[in-house]
């Protein structure tokens, strides 16, 4: 069962990331390609535009009359796309104009500082090549239209991003696994902000009393309705039965010596708080959980050393050191050595001998 759901999970997730893959080649695709659309129309407005020059040039005697040709170019420059005109003879450099820092039309001078995008056309006079027209257009109003494309794609592959991660989410949360994973992150944040589980009382399930407060119930004898630990387990015996002392009084005095009555509330506290301690670690072994296993040996291994209970201790510590070891083959008889460990205190705290 563990590994169907381990194989139904990772199909989930590899479907989700080749979705997200081809979500961002497609959008990668689509940014490209306006790019390209985009430079290949300025390319062609460029060429163009160097032809409507040449053929407002390509007049009778205009050669003759240089007033003529800045008047054409400065008619041309009218359009705030044009970055610069240049028009050659073939003896060289005839005129030209280009814009400035300030986008105003100042005369030619080679300095070209706007990246521009180049169309030339030649200037013919009844068949014969008497120059050229290079016409710069502007790529300002290209960038914010690049931008502008760039920024529809990229907002449609976050939706579509959104689509497929609330589908993922969808799904898990149907098989539950949803659920575990957040139970699994819940664990992690307590780890790290070394908090310990809540008591009984603060669980959700705890009894209610009339006033609306949680009943908190402290003490070693069982609650009225409840049975007792002892009974549930026939295979417990008393301390004296089974021969080495499960826990010590003493020593449990002894890590409290200010206040040596204080053992039999921590003891309450620690019957009522691991009661079903070996039932949960049973079932969270089952569901393939080492950490909110190892989660809950921490606890016990803190909480052991008040009540003096050495063995349970080790033995949370020794399941710790192998579920933390993928390769160790002795998992399972840790946990049960641990919850065995725990079932014995819990039996030891509600036989009366121990409790006087």
């Amino acid at each position: 069962m563990m590994e169907r759901r381990k194989w139904r999970r990772l199909w989930a997730l590899g479907i989700w990331g080749m979705g997200l893959l081809l979500l961002a080649l497609q959008t990668s695709w689509g940014m490209a390609s306006i790019r390209r659309d985009v430079e290949s129309r300025l390319i062609s407005e460029a060429g163009r535009a160097a032809a409507q020059v040449a053929g407002l040039l390509c007049l009778p005697a205009w050669e003759r009359d240089e007033l003529a040709v800045r008047t054409v170019i400065m008619s041309v420059m009218e359009d705030a796309r044009i970055y610069g005109i240049m028009v050659q003879t073939r003896q060289g450099f005839f005129d030209g104009m280009r814009r400035n820092y300030q986008w105003e039309p100042v005369p030619w001078d080679d300095e070209i500082t706007e990246h521009a995008v180049q169309g030339m056309s030649q200037l013919s006079m009844e068949g014969e090549f008497i120059g050229k027209v290079e016409v710069y257009l502007s790529r300002r109003d290209a960038v914010a239209e690049i931008r502008a494309g760039c920024n529809r794609e990229i907002r449609q592959g976050l939706l579509w991003f959104v689509y497929l991660t609330a589908a993922l989410l969808c799904l898990l949360g149907y098989w539950g696994d949803l659920g575990r994973l957040r139970q699994a992150l819940r664990a992690r944040w307590q780890r790290l902000r070394g908090e310990e589980a809540p008591a009984r009382g603060d669980e959700p399930g705890a009894p209610v009393e009339p006033g609306g407060q949680h009943a908190i119930r402290l003490g070693l004898s069982p609650a009225a309705g409840e049975a007792d630990p002892a009974a549930r387990t026939p295979e417990a015996a008393t301390p004296e039965e089974e021969g080495p002392v499960i826990i010590s009084p003493e020593l449990g005095r002894g890590y409290q010596r200010s206040h040596p009555e204080s053992w039999r509330i921590t003891a309450g506290l620690f019957r009522q708080s691991f009661e079903r301690g070996p039932l949960v670690l049973t079932r969270l072994y089952e569901d393939n959980e080492p950490a909110a296993i190892c989660h809950l040996g921490r606890m016990l291994e803190r909480a052991a050393p008040c009540l003096g209970a050495e063995r349970l201790a080790q033995a949370a510590r020794d399941m710790q050191t192998a579920l933390n070891d993928p390769q160790c083959e002795t998992q399972a008889t840790a946990v049960e050595n641990c919850s065995a460990a725990l079932r014995d205190v819990l039996t030891a705290l509600n036989t009366p001998q121990t409790t006087k």
